[in-house]
């Protein structure tokens, strides 16, 4: 049944791409780009193959669940799990198709695998966030306290009037399109809120018990962090999972790594989430426009 299911959803596929006209981006190449939203049902990493349950993709080919091939970074496979709600672009090239640009709310509706592998010296100890926790846009943030670089206390609150950017990573992390990204579009960020003379900089270790206040202190001095507006936070396991929760933000241990959700939100000046993006496909100008969006109201 499942075989029959992939053959005709596959036709269904090569019989609308000479069909369909609306709302296509024909590349050089001749694909079509088509934005496809679903539930990932299953994934097989070794194929590099998830099945997803898709919404109806408007003047193209009707909601199914069907298995599509992944073109992404090779680790997207590893973080997607049955349950995640996701947002990607599909691709169709004459008879090929696949996904890209997959991006998940946060694994939403993912437990944490419980086969999973603790990174040395945690087993037994590591915390994950509680999911479908995180809030939405224009609900206030629960206020929390975790301690900064500096090893002072910093509280959400405590930053009412400016706008913050709020984001997660951990320093040991190895995958350079994740944290060390990231970290390289915040200082982008901090220079721009420099010049601007506004706005904060959080950013939330996943890693807690490796990314003491010390650990957090030199990873800011080799990018050129100043406290004064970008923190570098750690705290207890169970309060940084508690500020990942509300942020929709999940992790786990895996194989020595901590695989996580990647996010940057925007908290207003009166502790509402202005906007979060999920994924790393956002620019330093993005964050910048929703700042100053926030920041006048």
């Amino acid at each position: 049944m499942k075989r029959t299911r992939l053959f005709l959803a596959i036709a269904v596929l090569a019989a609308c791409v000479p069909a369909c006209r609306k709302g296509e981006t024909a590349q050089a190449e001749g694909a079509k780009r088509y934005t496809l939203k679903g539930v990932v049902r299953e994934v097989n990493e070794a194929r590099s193959e998830i099945t997803v349950e898709h919404e109806s993709i408007p003047d193209f080919m009707q909601g199914m669940t069907m298995a599509f091939p992944v073109r992404d970074d090779p680790q997207v496979t590893r973080l997607l799990r049955p349950g995640d709600k996701i947002e990607a672009t599909l691709v169709v090239e004459k008879e090929r198709y696949w996904l890209e640009k997959i991006l998940t709310r946060g694994f939403v509706g993912t437990p944490p695998p419980p086969a999973a592998t603790p990174p040395p010296g945690k087993e037994g100890s590591f915390v994950t966030p509680a999911p479908n926790r995180g809030v939405q846009p224009g609900d206030p943030i629960p206020d929390f306290t975790l301690t900064d670089q500096t090893g002072k206390p910093v509280r959400l609150s405590q930053m009412r009037g400016e706008p913050v950017a709020v984001t997660f990573l951990y320093t040991r992390c190895p995958i350079a399109t994740a944290c060390p990204m990231t970290t390289a579009k915040f200082s982008k960020l901090d220079a721009m809120l420099d010049e601007k003379k506004f706005g904060h900089l959080l950013a939330v270790t996943v890693d807690p018990e490796h990314d003491t206040p010390a650990v957090l202190a030199e990873y800011a001095r080799t990018v050129g962090a100043k406290p004064k507006r970008w923190q570098f936070l750690t705290g207890d396991p169970k309060a940084v999972a508690d500020v990942a929760s509300s942020f929709g933000v999940m992790y786990y241990p895996e194989k020595g790594q901590v695989v996580h959700a990647q996010a940057v939100a925007v908290v207003d000046p009166k502790g509402r989430l202005a906007t979060i993006y999920f994924g790393e496909h956002w620019e330093p100008e993005h964050i910048l426009r929703d700042l100053e969006k926030a920041k006048n109201g």
